[in-house]
């Protein structure tokens, strides 16, 4: 496993014992686990989260040029949400073999240099 996911886990399965957290299911974090592979290179690494519904999220900052937040819940989905240079987005799909084509397409803007 990821040494980010399990970081993330752990944190949650800690404030779980406290709160009303839903963990995660198996297939969420074999989701998570699959998505972290695919944006392995050559981008870097995301911040991993998973939110007291069991949803885990992968998520980028650029700074100024804005952010990106991938997640998933288990349903071989993947969500994204994104704000750069001031364009939101946001969208569902399906995460099949490699990485969604518009999740690319978000990396690849959100960390793109002097307009490539």
């Amino acid at each position: 496993m990821s040494p980010l996911l399990a970081a993330a886990l752990a944190e949650a399965h800690a404030l779980g014992r406290s709160r009303a957290w839903s963990p995660p299911s198996d297939a969420a974090v074999a989701d998570a686990e699959r998505l972290l592979d695919l944006v392995a290179a050559p981008w870097p690494a995301p911040e991993v989260l998973v939110e007291p519904t069991g949803v885990i999220a992968l998520e980028w900052e650029a700074g100024a040029h804005g952010w990106l937040r991938l997640a998933v819940q288990g349903d071989a989905t993947v969500e994204h949400s994104a704000v750069i240079e001031g364009d939101e987005y946001g969208q569902v799909e399906s995460l099949s073999d490699g990485l969604p084509d518009w999740a690319a397409e978000l990396l690849r803007r959100l960390y793109a240099r002097d307009g490539a």
